[in-house]
């Protein structure tokens, strides 16, 4: 039997407030690492940030687009993630080769010192979550200060500080000798307020689920890091074998994959409020072109003159035939 890879498994731990995820994703960060030409530490927190991404927003009900994105001071300035109600997903970073180089030469232990490691990779900033659903609904966004040290940790904080939520994760990102061999394993558990039935706790009763809450964060920390990125082991295995004795249930598995949002048509949407003298301008002389780089799929787009004049030239028979 073929196990799945690329997806997140609800769960539900019977007879108690306590809800999982778990999610395993190969190809799609495989795809997203190869497009790309980061440093192998930058990639480790890309991983990480996607498995978080996928986690996150399998645990929420909406129709559109989450975004978890990072902002800071340090030489990995910013790792942003999205992920669309369909299951697709893309993400990238901001680095400063030159910075982080530095700071593994100056590191005692090196590079493997620093893995994982935000305080020192990411520095000051902070880490939003956002969900967007369209005009017709308002924004969400949360923001967390970058104070833990990973970036589950961060998160952890955030529900915890904002949400009141008691939340925890396990992350294991498996980094190979190739772009092809890159594999994230992630894991959550939350309590959730009141009973399965959302009824409000007594005293006694909240006694025995805090020891329950405490007992899955125990089971789920036991999953070893080869457990999580394990192809081989499914995710019904997996979560059966660390939670047998707390009935798991588990539901629908979301299925998930690499796909960018960017094409031509919205490009030269953007490009259409330059005036036609400004866009000539901005070509680039040893290509005669207008170029533009997708920062999540490295697409490149060109236009050239003969593009330019196109583009403008049908805007303005629109906006003839619309008087």
């Amino acid at each position: 039997m073929q196990v799945a890879v690329d997806f997140c498994q609800p769960f539900t731990l019977e007879h108690s407030n306590i809800r999982g995820r778990f999610a395993r994703l190969g190809p799609t960060v495989q795809t997203i690492v190869g497009q790309h030409n980061y440093p192998p530490l930058a990639n480790d927190l890309l991983a990480e940030i996607i498995a978080l991404a996928v986690l996150l927003s399998s645990a929420l009900k909406y129709e559109g687009l989450f975004t978890l994105q990072t902002s800071s001071d340090g030489p990995i300035s910013m790792l942003v993630v999205d992920v669309d109600s369909d299951g697709n997903v893309r993400a990238c970073l901001r680095v400063d080769e030159d910075r982080l180089n530095a700071m593994i030469a100056a590191e005692e232990g090196g590079e493997d010192a620093l893995r994982g490691k935000v305080h020192k990779l990411m520095g000051q900033g902070h880490i939003a979550f956002t969900v967007d659903q369209g005009d017709d609904h308002e924004r969400y966004q949360g923001i967390v200060s970058l104070e833990g040290e990973t970036l589950s940790e961060c998160a952890q904080a955030y529900f915890k500080q904002s949400e009141q939520l008691e939340t925890a994760f396990k992350m294991e990102v498996h980094r190979g000798e190739t772009d092809r061999d890159w594999w994230v394993g992630g894991m959550f558990v939350q309590r959730l307020p009141g009973s399965a039935s959302g009824d409000a706790l007594t005293p006694e009763q909240d006694a025995e689920w805090q020891d329950n809450w405490n007992r899955a964060k125990i089971l789920m920390a036991s999953a070893t890091a080869t457990e999580l990125v394990d192809i081989s082991l499914s995710a019904h295995d997996l979560i059966w074998r660390l939670f047998h004795e707390e009935e798991p249930r588990v539901f629908d598995q979301n299925h998930l994959q690499f796909k960018c949002r960017c094409s031509r048509q919205k490009i030269e949407g953007a490009l259409a409020s330059y005036p036609l003298e400004e866009l000539l301008d901005m070509r680039e002389a040893h290509t005669g072109e207008v170029g533009v780089t997708c920062q999540f799929c490295n697409t490149h787009y060109g236009f050239n003159e003969a593009d330019l004049r196109t583009l403008k030239a049908d805007i303005a028979a629109d906006a003839d035939s619309g008087a």
